[in-house]
Order: C-alpha cells, then structure tokens, then sequence
C-alpha cells in the first residue's frame, strides 16, 4: 500500500469543504479526514480499522459522488482480502473498479490496489492462471520498482509452476532492480533472492538456488532468534535446496533454524487431513511441499505450494487438498501465531482404498427415507472441510429448530452432519445421535433408519483416554429391539458392528465369529446383500486367526468375493506388533530437537506383513519420513484369508507421532 496517498480521492465536492478553513469545526471528522485515516491505516495493515473507517465513509457518501465511492470500494476491497473475506472483497471491488474513470492519472494507483486485490483471491482460491492475468495487468500502473513489487511477487509466484523461466527472468530482473535501490532495502532484496531461489528449485537447480537462498538468508538479518515470515520462508526454501543438493545436515540445519516441530506442544494433526488421490493427473512419484495458514477457528486461511516434483497442475492439486483440511481451535492455541500462519508440510498422493464402514451400507436406506418424508439435506454440508461447515451447520439447525421444532423431522440431516464432524466433541456428537435416534423412533422410521443412528451413537462409546469399551453392550441393546430384529439389512448390520467392537476390542473371537455367522442365515436377507458378503468374509478370516483354515475356505467360498472385493469388504486386521522401539527417533531429529509425525500408506500381505509403505503427509518435511517407513515396514498384523494368498489389504494407513524423550504426548 505504500504508493496510496489521500489526495487522490478528493473530488470537486471534497475539494470546496477543504477550503473552508474558517468553517466551524464539525462534531465528527471530515470526509477529507476521515479518507485520510482510513488510508493510514490501510498502508500501516491495520485492516480491521481500515475496514471500520472505510465502510463508515462509505455510508456517508452521497450516490452522486460515483468516483469517490469506486476509490473507497476499492481499497475497502484491499482491507478486506486481507482479512480473508474473499467474497465481500469481491463484491467491493466489482462495484468499485469499473466506476474508476478510465482516463484519471491520478487514479492509476487504485487501479493498481484493485487489480492486485483481484489477483490476490484467486491466487488464494488456486486460480492462478486467473490471478497471472490480474498481476500482469496491474504491473505496469504504477512506475517504480518498490510500488511494483506486489504484482511482482505474484507473478512470480504464480508463473513458476507453468512457466518457470519466464518466472526466472523476471526474479532476475526483480532481484537487480531491489539490489539497485538507494537507500538499499535489504528486506526486499531479500523477499525476491527467496523468489528467485524458489523458482530455480522447481527448475531442478538446487545448488543455484542453494546459494541464492543463503543469500536472502543473509539479507533478511542471517540465523537469529528474532523470525518473522520472510524469515521463516527463506530458511523453509533454503532447507529443501539443502536437502535437493544432498546435503541432509544443511538441511536440518536451516529447518531447524525455522523453528518448525520445536514447540513446547507439539504441532497437533488436523482433522480430515486427506492427500490428494493418484490418478491421471497424479503418480505416486509426484511430491510438494505446501504452505499454508490456519485461522484460530481451524479452518485455512490460505494454501500455496512453494515446491513440487513435476510442473504443471501437479502442485496446485497439493495445494488444494490441504485448503480441505481442519483443525481443533483448542489445540492451535498452544501453537505461536507466526507458526499458524505459516506452517509447511511434505505431501504425496493417496492410492488408498475406501473401506466402507459397516453403517456405510444403510445409508441409501437414510436417504430415501428422507427423501420420501421431503426432508431436505443440510445445506451447510456442502462447505469444503470439517472446520469450514461446524458454524453455518449450528446455524442452520437453529433456524430448523425455530422453524419446525426441536423434535421435528426437519432436524434430522443436520443432526446427522454434526455428528459426525471431527471438530465437534465426543459428548456432543453421542447427543446429536441420541437425539437423532429418538426423533426417528417418533417418526416410526424404518429399521434400517433405526440401525444407521444406533451404530453411530454406539460407536461413541470407545473412551481410549479411560479404556472403557460400552459398544459391545450398546450393539446388543440395539440389536434386542424387536423392530431392528426382525429387519433382515437392520439386524445384519448391527451384527457386523458388534463382531468388529468385539475383534477391535480384543474380547472373545469365538463370540464374533458366531455373531457374523447369523448373518448368512437371516430370513429375508438377499444373497447379493453386500452385508451377507462382508459377514463371510470377516468369518474367513477371523477363523484363520482362530487356526480354523478349512472353516475359513468354506466361508469366502460361500461369499462369491473376488480378492479385491474381499479386500474392500472385509474389516482390516488387527495390529500384532507395531515396529515402534525407543531407538526408531532419528538421532538427527533428536540433536536438533525436532517432534512432528507423519501419515503413511502401506499394503498388507495375506500373512499380515506390509508391503509398499510411503508417506504421504509429513511435518515438518523431510525429517521423519525415513524413520516412520522403517518403522511401519516392521509392523505385523494379523492373517486375513485370500484364497489367492495375494494382498489382505490395499491402502491401508496409519499415522506415527515422534515425541523427543521426555516429552511426552499424545
């Protein structure tokens, strides 16, 4: 905002009430002085203030005055997209910037402010073809070099994905016209060497960008305790140049220097953290390395990948599975703001398969109960993560409440969809099922509808803090009740879940198998059901654990499962021993005092070993991966039967949490 200077907004009419010197002086400020420190405030980022004097201006100005209030809706827009209020910034700017007179001079800097806000959000939202054409167009608006920088940046960092050395030459030229400046500005020196270095690393130049990001090191003030994010960028690129270069001890060095896995709490895992899924666009070579920022209500604030593999749409696909991520509000408060609002993480793609859960089967049954009663679906679900939907979803259930009643039908989808929102607690989630079971009961829902609400709420019974297990008793209850009993899909599925409560729980083996082995046997269950064939094969094998191999051919034989079908149906096996020891912390990590964890996928072979481990999500990057893979390499599990013995389970994951001596967590 350096280049915004309140005389441009006076207009004729603000013009006159200035020469009026001798005028009484008004209750509340001038116009004028009002203009004046709104735009203080903007160039000094105190958005939330500029935002407060803005809108107020905005209120005062007459319709007439067309250009004055385009120059306000235009930098209200600026405050606003950084806030992170993307849509009212929008909304401002598409009132503001076509109101701008095209041939006014003097407002070519508005111009500017309107056209980087523009490139802003989309760059935010990961449009960054669109943002590349806002940046271009507002570049050359402004004349010098530190007014420029803005769109600069931008181009850069939105051109080095697609076209990196058109991105290259300009860092050069950014970079020499900052190393030019009088009195030199080390700390814009310093932002476009980082640039630079970034760009030369996703050209597969690491040891060039090696020495050009200890030269922005250096710049921005070297390794001292004092950060602040061009700090933190600048030695986060500097490490993974280091590492590219093969200098691992550089590279620890300078991520250590970040501060990132050396808090006095451990940087908490967020909820719903999914990696983007291999496929056409995705090979399970690629890898990024993503930034982001985590507001305090756990949802993000923005995602933009700083490395990727392979260019091209490869490091926005990174970027934009992190922006579906959530996070506990509660937890991030242990956590320094700086860190929230710049932390970085390594990820690869997922080639996990969904393993549906055992409620998973009746949910066509909820829906057209729904659907058939005209309950609509919860509106508020449609919102990208967890974090994202938990308030417009208890704003909505307030207004069905008000609408309908607390006890109503109505409530029912959105009760469901909190209920299962990571961010929301377990008491509450168990009230939300309760409360849904009993409306549906009052609604002589079918008994699918019954067992879809009664298995959620059951499953809320495992408390692993106290090690107190009440599903079994919770699923036998609901399988008591004559309506579910009687239901063939009901009554099937809740046998499911009670044999998974009873194998997961390590309680008796012979009492899971005789439970599924009803299941078969149900009068009035088709032979296609998939819960028939998730019984037997779950019978399979848990009695080759149980060292019953004939009763477990007999039992997949009867299911008429292909190995993958199995695979998917079939509950994963129990974990015989996990790999874990003492001495599995990298004694790097240690010296250097990093904690972090990571997110891995691996098969499992029939006999329970595993095969093709890789990490796909892990903080900090590049410091526990090793170590996590040796790890989950070690790992056993339990037998499952294939009758090709070829893989008991595909896509499996896991998550490793690396907590220094001592320390230690959760």
């Amino acid at each position: 905002m350096r280049g915004l200077v309140a005389a441009a907004f006076i207009g004729a009419g603000f013009a006159a009430q200035a020469c009026a010197a001798q005028a009484p002086v008004p209750a509340q400020p001038s116009i004028q002085q009002q203009f004046e420190a709104a735009s203080a405030s903007l160039a000094a980022g105190h958005w939330e203030e500029a935002l407060a004097l803005y809108r107020a201006l905005e209120a005062r100005l007459p319709p007439t005055r067309a250009r004055d209030l385009a120059v306000v809706r235009v930098r209200e827009a600026a405050a606003l997209g950084e806030l992170g209020r993307q849509e009212e910034a929008a909304q401002a700017l598409r009132l503001g910037l076509p109101a701008l007179p095209a041939g006014d001079a003097s407002l070519a800097e508005d111009r500017f402010t309107g056209l980087v806000t523009l490139a802003k959000i989309a760059e935010r939202g990961l449009d960054y073809g669109e943002a590349y054409k806002e940046y271009l167009a507002a570049e050359p608006l402004v004349p010098d070099f530190p007014s420029k920088a803005p769109a600069l940046r931008g181009l850069i960092q939105t051109g080095m994905f697609y076209d990196a050395p058109a991105a290259l030459a300009r860092a050069d030229a950014a970079v020499a016209a900052a190393a030019a400046l009088r009195p030199a500005n080390r700390k814009l020196e310093g932002l476009f060497r980082t640039m630079r270095g970034r760009v030369l690393l996703n050209l597969g130049r690491p040891a060039e960008a090696l020495r050009e990001l200890e030269h922005a090191v250096d710049l921005l003030g070297g390794l001292t305790e004092k950060v602040d994010a061009a700090d933190l960028s600048a030695r986060s690129d500097l490490a993974i140049a280091a590492l590219q270069s093969g200098d691992q001890e550089k590279a620890r060095k300078y991520l250590a220097w970040t501060g990132a896995g050396q808090f006095k709490q451990s940087f908490p895992l967020g909820k719903g953290m999914l990696a983007p899924p291999c496929g056409t666009d995705l090979s399970p070579a690629d890898s990024a390395v993503v930034e982001f920022s985590i507001r305090s209500d756990g949802t993000i604030n923005y995602a933009a990948p700083i490395y990727s593999s392979r260019r091209g749409p490869v490091a926005l696909l990174f970027a934009e599975a992190v922006t579906g991520w959530s996070w506990d509000p509660d937890e991030l408060k242990a956590i320094p703001p700086l860190f929230r609002a710049l932390t970085r993480m390594e990820l690869r793609c997922s080639a996990a398969s969904e393993h549906p859960s055992v409620a998973a089967g009746l949910n066509r049954d909820v829906d057209q109960w729904l659907e058939a009663r005209n309950v609509p679906p919860g509106e508020a679900a449609a919102g990208r993560s967890d974090a994202a939907r938990l308030k417009p979803l208890q704003a909505e259930l307030a207004r069905r409440e008000a609408a309908a009643g607390a006890s109503s039908i109505m409530v029912l989808p959105v009760l469901a969809d909190l209920a299962f929102n990571e961010l929301v607690g377990r008491d509450d989630s168990r009230a939300y099922l309760a409360r849904g079971l009993a409306i549906a009961r009052a609604e002589k829902a079918p008994p699918p509808v019954l067992a879809w609400f009664g298995i959620g709420l059951a499953n809320t019974q495992w408390d692993w803090a106290r090690r107190k297990d009440q599903r079994p008793d919770a699923l036998r209850a609901l399988l008591a009740d004559p309506a579910i009993g009687a239901d063939a899909r009901a009554s099937a599925a809740v046998r499911l879940a009670l044999a998974d409560a009873l194998y997961y729980a390590n309680k008796s083996l012979p009492e899971a198998i005789a439970i599924l082995s009803e299941v078969p046997q149900i009068q009035g269950l088709d032979p296609q059901d998939p819960l028939r064939a998730a019984a037997l094969a779950r019978i399979a094998s848990l009695q080759l654990v149980a060292g019953n191999a004939e009763a477990a051919r007999a039992a997949y034989a009867q299911s008429g499962l292909s190995a993958t079908q199995c695979s998917l149906l079939d509950a994963p096996p129990r974990m015989k021993s996990s790999g874990a020891s003492n001495s599995g912390f990298p004694m790097e990590a240690a010296r250097w005092g990093f904690e972090g964890w990571v997110k891995l996928e691996f098969d499992l072979t029939a006999d329970g070993k595993t095969r093709n481990v890789r990490p796909v999500i892990a903080y900090p990057p590049f410091v526990f991966e090793d170590a996590a893979r040796k790890m989950t390499e070690q790992a056993l599990y339990e037998k499952t039967f294939r009758p090709d013995g070829g893989l008991g389970c595909g896509g499996l994951g896991q998550r490793i949490r690396f907590v220094m001596p001592g320390r230690g967590g959760k």
